[in-house]
């Protein structure tokens, strides 16, 4: 294979692409240096503007490509996060330095994206240029096996995955739960017992108290070997969001559902298993 893919007189494949990748270590490469006391203006607006267009890319398709909520909610230090920024240096390092460099081959490659035919309207042509720049990004996170990455690090998540600081990170907030080992294991009998006084006798759980810490006083009372244990992911942040007030439509879009169909289905699932484990 070529050393240089731009050599090549055809769209690489996949597997191509992988190989060059396996024989060239671009998890920390840039094509420029990216310290931002060094850069001047201009190039610094060019870089962001850049990697802006491709994170917009990288993050719409990161959902679909397994990662469970928005990036926001992720650390800078998650394997994924890492990924990503890495990249955006990558490739907009990599423009800027086409652009520079080799002039008329940028030209060449960029003007079926950027001339419109005879045929093509100004939005038809902003679709096919948006459409490129899709599929490249979707090259690039195959290339790099995202879904593959996503699986393991969903499965053996740490600490430093999450942004901790983030108001209403649900996910920061389950795994700071299983992690600190703050789930007790207290039989209850209905989600009436949820909550007690030091009498042991049943207190009304008032959810819509948007200061009480809904969580603590319902998790700790449930035992770890029978209901929690037997969550997805997805099902306890589903019942963490509905403990904090948050409607079902709002479920279903901060975990990328089309509909609220989904989480509707899982709150009656949850509520049977609740009932079998009690």
């Amino acid at each position: 294979m070529s050393k240089n893919l731009l050599d090549l007189d055809r769209v690489p494949t996949i597997e191509e692409l992988r190989e060059f990748f396996r024989e060239n270590d671009f998890s920390t490469a840039t094509y420029r240096d990216v310290d931002y006391d060094k850069m001047d203006a201009p190039d610094v607006e060019s870089l962001e503007y850049i990697k802006g267009l491709m994170g917009e890319k990288w993050n719409e398709l990161s959902r679909d490509m397994g990662l469970k909520s928005d990036p926001s909610y992720y650390g800078k230090d998650n394997p994924l996060i890492a990924m990503r920024d890495s990249m955006e240096n990558l490739a907009a390092t990599g423009v800027m330095k086409l652009l520079e460099e080799m002039p008329e081959r940028a030209e060449e490659l960029l003007i079926v994206f950027t001339t419109a035919e005879d045929w093509e309207s100004p939005e038809a042509l902003a679709v096919r240029a948006d459409n490129m720049l899709s599929n490249a990004v979707s090259a690039l996170m195959q290339t790099m096996n995202y879904e593959e990455v996503a699986k393991v690090i969903t499965e053996n998540p740490a600490y430093e995955d999450f942004a901790h600081g983030k108001p209403n990170n649900f996910r920061a907030k389950d795994f700071d739960r299983k992690w600190n080992h703050t789930r007790a294991s207290i039989k209850v009998d209905s989600l009436d017992e949820l909550q007690t006084n030091d009498d042991g006798e049943a207190i009304e759980l008032n959810i819509s108290d948007a200061n009480a810490d809904v969580f603590e006083q319902v998790s700790s009372k449930l035992t770890e070997e029978t209901f929690w244990s037997k969550l997805t992911e997805d099902d306890r942040i589903i019942l963490l969001m509905r403990m904090d007030g948050k409607t079902q439509q709002e479920i279903a879009e901060h975990l990328g559902y089309k509909n609220h169909s989904a989480v509707t289905k899982r709150i009656k699932k949850l509520k049977d298993l609740f009932l079998e484990c009690a």
